[in-house]
């Protein structure tokens, strides 16, 4: 239905008065008005922000010595992934954890093959880069018996949102992984990665 705008006479005071329909017509032509003008600054936002080509490297720190946990920043809020359930655990409850540049453990094998899948999937956030950020991301993530990646948390910030969102996308986009070797005898490991991000000099 279309409405049209008028005049109401007034015949108390004696004036014209602006009708109730001219007014909410003149409200939805300034909002929308106001919603042009907004997305026409964020398309100019988003051109002055354009990648720089900077080089950089990333590359996943090997473990010299044992993983002291730092407490992740306030403002850092990241919810770990859904976990799946898992069935037929060969012992239910037996899990372990390692660090993923661990070289004298067991699991050694495991890992090598887990890091080169993990490295082969990373990269350095244009954005990140653009900005200058660079720090250190450090990952816990968990992979059940069949090789399926059941947790992936952030556990030491590295100070910047980008990049530790980097972090987990690579963890969550590297799996489904192998599945556990039946000699470790786990239903589930826990990895602890730590994720570099340094640009060259």
């Amino acid at each position: 239905m279309i409405y049209f705008a008028s005049l109401e006479y007034d015949g108390k005071n004696g004036a014209y008065m602006i009708s109730k329909k001219l007014f909410i017509i003149a409200i939805v032509i300034s909002v929308i008005i106001h919603m042009a003008i907004l997305a026409v600054s964020g398309v100019l936002e988003i051109g002055r922000n354009s990648y720089t080509n900077t080089s950089f490297t990333v590359h996943l720190e090997e473990q010299s010595k044992p993983f002291e946990k730092k407490e992740k920043p306030n403002n850092i809020i990241i919810a770990p992934e859904p976990t799946r359930k898992t069935a037929g655990s060969r012992i239910k409850g037996t899990e372990d954890t390692v660090e993923l540049g661990s070289k004298n453990t067991k699991y050694f094998s495991y890992l090598k093959q887990l890091k080169r899948r993990i490295e082969n999937k990373w990269s350095y956030p244009k954005e990140a880069c653009a900005r200058q950020e660079t720090g250190t991301a450090v990952v816990k993530f968990s992979i059940a018996e069949e090789g399926i990646l059941v947790d992936s948390l952030i556990i030491s910030s590295s100070g910047h949102d980008v990049l530790d969102s980097e972090a987990l996308r690579v963890v969550r986009t590297a799996g489904p992984f192998n599945p556990l070797p039946k000699q470790f005898n786990l239903s589930k490991l826990h990895i602890i990665a730590k994720f570099q991000y340094n640009l060259a000099k």
